[in-house]
């Protein structure tokens, strides 16, 4: 079993999207599975000019030759894609942007309609990967990701906001079961399981509207003692 991540966090190890990434791989580790991860920033990727060249003139390799050249046949044998990301503008990092773009050589030009009457190509791949997509953002609701969960619905959704409570002790063990959920996800997914649906809900961190008003009155709190410190 094939298992690979992207953080596409221009933090990488020092943001939170990385934590909830290492706790997946923590759980992918307990099994035989080949993991690996790679920060997206580091990564030489151009996006997508959209000359359409991998469909007719070279189907499926792209004229650009970048990192992706490695990237696109990992992802082609991976059986597990686990995209990390924070939310900037309520969206996905541009990393991630143009990293998925450039999947666009798995794709052929024909249009194909489906029983539900959606339009889609057909794929190159045999092999499809199991998707999922790990997000994080500051503020304490869960409409940040909706953008972010519609541009990768069938994947499986893994969302924390107010993601900085993840900087302090209590913050951690307020959210050391959705860590927990986390690890045991990334053991399941690694050992080829389905993961049920009473674990996935425990994925996607909700807070009540007090513990809201709770991490607004902290988070506005320490920014204004920053700006003390910093005048």
């Amino acid at each position: 079993m094939n298992v690979l991540v992207f953080n596409a966090s221009p933090r990488k190890e020092r943001g939170t999207t990385d934590i909830l990434l290492d706790a997946f791989i923590e759980g992918a580790n307990e099994t035989k599975a080949k993991i690996a991860k790679h920060y997206v920033v580091d990564l030489d990727i151009n996006g997508c000019r959209g000359c359409f060249t991998c469909w007719w003139k070279t189907p499926g390799k792209c004229v650009y030759r970048d990192d992706m050249d490695w990237i696109l046949p990992e992802i082609a044998d991976t059986d597990v894609l686990i995209l990390g990301t924070p939310i900037y503008g309520n969206n996905v990092t541009h990393y991630l942007q143009k990293l998925i773009e450039r999947t666009f050589t798995f794709t052929m030009p024909e249009m194909h309609m489906g029983e539900d009457g959606e339009t889609h190509h057909p794929g190159r791949q045999r092999k499809i990967p199991k998707v999922v997509l790990v997000a994080t953002c500051g503020f304490p609701d869960t409409t940040p990701f909706l953008l972010a969960k519609a541009l990768f619905q069938s994947a499986l959704h893994i969302t924390l906001p107010a993601a900085q409570l993840l900087f302090n002790e209590e913050g951690r063990a307020q959210l050391a079961e959705f860590l927990e959920s986390i690890r045991v996800v990334g053991k399941m997914m690694a050992n080829g399981q389905d993961v049920p649906d009473a674990l996935r809900e425990r994925l996607c961190v909700e807070y009540s509207e007090e513990i809201k008003k709770q991490i607004v009155e902290a988070h506005n709190l320490y920014s204004t003692h920053s700006q003390v410190r910093n005048e």
